[in-house]
């Protein structure tokens, strides 16, 4: 459907005009600044970020408050490895969906090349899945202010790392499932992506070097920044695995490099399709 629109002469000619409205009245063309302003502002009280928040709350809530005076990150293990590529595959959708119902009108009419309003669309998710994951960071830091040590610099900048690293190693979704979304419905948008990073994570014992995976490197990276190992279980209970897959902090930044570097090229690529599509 979207592609239909974006290939059609009035959606070409209409959007030629309009840059050429913009060029005659000497006003400038929009920025990716712009764009990812706009983008924020579609959907800051809509369903992305709604979806963002929701899906952040519950295994935390459940369990990161302490026992005994520990805390538990099994719960925190069940975030990113199911709950984190469900929220990221809905709200990206969500995301996608928003122009298409909307005949592309809001991206044509930005005056931004295409390409320009696919990465703001992009960077919008991203930090959506940011928001997601700073939101479980923030409910375990306040369950660590209960624990027998209370908070403290070194546990408070580990778990950022783990965020952090939880929202690196799943971009790679964001325009895979946009791109999916545009070209093929929304259905395959959200399923197939979901699918390979879901299938990713409980198969990652089957890959060689599953830090440089970026599917697998999602249960796989956090291992070294929180004591749980992949399947869940805390790190006491196999800590030569835990060794084995946290120790290594060249593979670790490794992996890191190759989760940005998987974002960074889908998006390009999807974005020069995107653009190519008006064209056409």
């Amino acid at each position: 459907m979207t592609e239909r629109i974006l290939n059609s002469p009035r959606t070409a000619a209409g959007t030629g005009r309009r840059r050429a409205e913009r060029d005659a009245a000497g006003l400038p063309r929009a920025t990716l600044l712009s764009a990812l302003r706009a983008e924020a502002l579609k959907s800051r009280r809509a369903a992305p970020m709604r979806i963002a928040v929701a899906m952040a709350l519950p295994m935390p809530l459940l369990g990161a408050m302490p026992v005994n005076g520990y805390q538990a990150f099994s719960a925190w293990n069940y975030w990113y490895a199911l709950f984190l590529p469900v929220a990221v595959s809905l709200f990206t959708a969500c995301v996608a969906q928003a122009d298409a119902r909307s005949g592309m009108r809001g991206v044509l009419g930005q005056g931004a090349p295409l390409g320009c309003a696919w990465w703001a669309k992009a960077l919008w998710c991203l930090a959506l899945s940011a928001l997601a994951n700073l939101v479980v960071f923030a409910v375990y830091l306040v369950g660590s202010a209960f624990t027998a040590q209370g908070l403290t610099a070194a546990g408070t900048l580990t778990m950022l790392c783990c965020a952090a690293a939880n929202t690196l190693t799943t971009a790679w979704m964001i325009p895979a499932t946009l791109a999916l979304c545009t070209g093929a419905g929304m259905l395959a948008g959200i399923f197939a992506p979901l699918a390979v990073q879901i299938a990713g994570a409980f198969a990652w014992s089957l890959v060689p070097v599953p830090q440089l995976l970026p599917p697998c490197a999602t249960v796989v990276i956090p291992t070294a920044f929180i004591p749980v190992l992949p399947s869940g279980e805390p790190l006491a209970a196999d800590t030569a695995l835990g060794g084995a897959l946290a120790g290594d902090a060249v593979l670790i930044w490794g992996g890191l490099a190759v989760c940005a570097a998987a974002f960074v090229l889908l998006t390009s690529a999807s974005a020069t399709w995107f653009a190519r599509s008006e064209e056409r």
